[in-house]
């Protein structure tokens, strides 16, 4: 039997995964208090199981001590009642024990003692389990299920699988509803040692959980490629994210938001629809305040290090914009920038008299980043040229670095680098040269007037306004020059070769297709031809026409 008890014990200690020796001391501890009954009960009691036979034994110690120094008589023993208990070799600081007599109730009790205290190590090391798991998971990202919401969302209590774990109320998500069996993502924000075991608390509303799922979802960030400078968020409602690549060829705002946004909308549904501006970093301060206020254009900004304020200036129309929903835009770009914002509308201050300052251009470029801050970067560890004649102030005997002398480019290399557009046209340049016949000289014709072509591109009022009252300036010169030319000719006989001077001066007609010339460019005469279905080129309508003006004359 006593075997059994033996066998049992180190089997279920090897199941259970615990130290045999150490569930021994436990039960030996727990049989010396069970034992500790009656006379008994202040005695100082020491149990011994056998490891291989199974044999218990119990005893009861004193400790010898002078008659002078005895405070408690059922622990202590005085040299005199040591002789008379049978303890007379021994001195003075001794201890002495006196074996228990075994009872028919030893064994049972000394089974259920086992039974419990295999119980509780099980429990107390099944803890210890779970407080060094959840401690290494500290800062990550775990799934559970809502297991219970108590009232008034006080606490919401989620299974974790081998624990449970405590959502409070001040890291839930206002905005959301939680109800049984709900499966959550949740940032692991703390785990400590309580008197029922290992407590977690999980949050939904920190910033580290955007982070987290941030890198879930990106591999840019996960990698390092694409950094995360900085976070603000309002827990259900809005967050900004600034961005930063470390990698040439890489845009970390589209890597963040994905194909169509793929990838931000899955971090948008698992925050319950939450907003997320994504911006980018930028190392000049300015430039960095500027993109935090976006969606909001900033057509000025100043900034005070003093008082470690910015301020801003926006146009009218989107003053409400800049500053967002119950200033929640304004609010989110001081909290991500730690700068304070000061808004203003562009008219307010043109109007004031004061300057705008516009805000630099930021930084498209990435940012690399050094592995270490002791470590210098590649450019640093390449030597310097020293020069005899020259040494930096301060640093003596450290030479200037040399200028490289420029290198005249080959010829052959810049055609190389050419693009295959680039070669094309060059080619037509080549030809057009040797293509082009030597012309015979012609006689100039007489200029004829033609409309100044118009540029392209957008023009503001100001310049069309000017653009219009410059063609009227000029159709009304064209007439008078009509009228005087006509005016000047009189007389039949100079009808014809006033004709005939006036022919080259007109325009040609334009080919099918070509432009189609302006009203202003013909005269009187031509466009009464046109009316009447004759040829404006016909010399003799010409000459009718100024019979009819001498004889009206």
């Amino acid at each position: 039997m006593k075997n059994d008890f033996v066998t049992a014990i180190t089997q279920l200690s090897a199941e259970k995964n615990l130290n045999a020796d150490a569930v021994f001391s436990a039960v030996e501890a727990a049989m010396a208090s069970a034992f500790k009954k009656d006379e008994l009960q202040y005695a100082e009691i020491e149990v011994s199981i056998d490891r291989d036979g199974g044999d218990i034994e119990a005893w009861r110690t004193w400790v010898i001590t002078d008659d002078d120094e005895i405070e408690d008589d059922e622990i202590e023993l005085s040299p005199e009642r040591a002789k008379e208990l049978g303890f007379g070799d021994n001195t003075i600081g001794d201890t002495v024990r006196r074996p228990i007599e075994a009872t028919p109730q030893t064994g049972r009790i000394a089974a259920q003692t086992a039974k419990q205290v295999v119980l509780q190590r099980l429990r107390e090391a099944e803890r210890d389990s779970v407080f060094e798991d959840f401690t290494g998971k500290e800062g990550e990202i775990v799934s559970g299920t809502v297991l219970r919401v108590e009232r008034g969302r006080q606490q919401v209590i989620l299974d974790l699988g081998r624990t449970e774990a405590v959502l409070p109320y001040s890291e839930q998500i206002r905005a959301e509803h939680y109800r049984i069996g709900q499966r959550l993502r949740v940032y692991v924000k703390e785990v400590y040692r309580a008197t029922r075991g290992p407590q977690v608390v999980v949050s939904r509303a920190a910033p580290e959980l955007l982070r987290r799922l941030f890198e879930l979802e990106v591999p840019e960030i996960a990698r390092g490629t694409i950094e995360i400078m900085g976070i603000a968020r309002e827990p259900g409602y809005r967050t900004k994210v600034a961005v930063i690549s470390r990698q040439d060829g890489i845009d970390p705002i589209g890597a963040v938001v994905g194909v169509r946004g793929a990838r931000i909308q899955n971090i948008v549904n698992e925050l319950s629809g939450e907003r997320i501006d994504v911006i980018r970093w930028d190392p000049n301060e300015m430039a960095y305040v500027a993109n935090a206020l976006s969606p909001a254009e900033v057509v000025s900004i100043n900034v005070d290090e003093d008082t470690h304020t910015a301020f801003i200036a926006v146009p009218d129309k989107q003053i409400s914009l800049a500053i967002g929903k119950e200033g929640q835009n304004a609010r989110l770009a001081a909290k991500l920038t730690s700068f304070r914002i000061d808004i203003r509308g562009e008219g307010s201050m043109i109007s004031a008299g004061e300057d705008l300052y516009p805000p630099p251009e930021p930084n498209m470029d990435p940012i690399p980043v050094r592995e270490h801050a002791a470590i210098p970067s590649v450019a640093e560890l390449e030597p310097e040229a020293t020069g005899p004649d020259y040494t930096r102030p301060g640093l003596p005997g450290e030479g200037a670095p040399a200028i490289p002398e420029p290198i005249a480019a080959d010829a052959t290399d810049e055609e190389v680098r050419l693009t295959p557009e680039q070669e094309i046209r060059a080619e037509f340049v080549e030809e057009e040269p040797e293509a082009a016949a030597p012309a015979a000289p012609v006689e100039e014709a007489a200029p004829t007037p033609r409309r100044r072509e118009e540029p392209g591109g957008l023009r503001f009022g100001d310049e069309i306004r000017d653009r219009q009252l410059e063609e009227e300036e000029e159709r009304e010169r064209e007439r008078a020059s009509g009228r005087g030319g006509r005016g000047g000719r009189g007389g039949r006989g100079g009808a014809g070769a006033g004709a005939a001077a006036r022919q080259p001066a007109r325009p040609a007609r334009t080919p099918r297709g070509g432009r189609r010339p302006a009203f202003d460019e013909y005269d009187e005469d031509e466009i009464e031809a046109a009316l009447h279905g004759d040829d404006y080129l016909d010399e003799e309508f010409d000459e009718e026409t100024e019979e009819e003006t001498d004889d009206e004359a």
